[in-house]
């Protein structure tokens, strides 16, 4: 594989990365928002489940984060 083909290899990859980090970090972001929403109506069950789910999501997230870097570091940018 050529520089510049590796190169665009690792650029389309880290943009994947980044896409799917924002979109879990979107998803992450509309829990809280709702267990913050079910808390002001003093539904703490509803609020506890709506969250219950976060560490899965934030460690996805840390894990592409850490992808795109690594990628970001491997390609020498």
């Amino acid at each position: 594989m050529k520089n510049h083909e590796k190169s665009e290899t690792i650029t389309k990859a880290i943009a994947a990365n980044i896409e799917a980090l924002a979109e879990l970090l979107e998803d992450a972001m509309v829990s809280a928002c709702e267990a913050q929403e079910a808390m002001s109506k003093n539904e703490q069950n509803q609020a506890i489940g709506g969250i219950l789910d976060l560490d899965r999501k934030l460690e996805d997230a840390l894990a592409l984060y850490r992808a795109a870097v690594a990628l970001h570091r491997k390609g020498g940018a």
